[in-house]
């Protein structure tokens, strides 16, 4: 994966947000959490629709990483790849 330089050089209409961590229901277990990220300002920190995101945890903080241009190719290609794999599998085994 490529670095990423982690000071933003976009400027974002507001570079600090505050959240509350929910949960994921499931039949009444609230144990698993759920932080829900939306909102234009994704966009200007260079979060578009669809693109890829690294999670990664440093200590006590959680950074969000957006894939590259060229991450993103590969990412397509490999998609690409696999599903031409399945294909032929399937065919194969027909």
């Amino acid at each position: 994966m490529a670095e990423h330089d982690c000071i933003s050089e976009v400027k974002i209409s507001k570079a600090q947000r505050r959240y509350i961590v929910g949960y994921v229901p499931n039949r009444g277990d609230t144990s698993t959490p759920n932080i829900n990220l939306k909102g234009k300002w994704l966009r200007e920190a260079g979060f578009n629709t669809g693109t890829g995101v690294t999670v990664k945890i440093a200590g006590d903080c959680i950074v969000l990483i957006p894939d590259s241009p060229q991450e993103q190719a590969l990412r397509e290609q490999l998609e690409q790849v696999k599903n031409t794999l399945n294909r032929v599998k399937q065919d194969v085994l027909s």
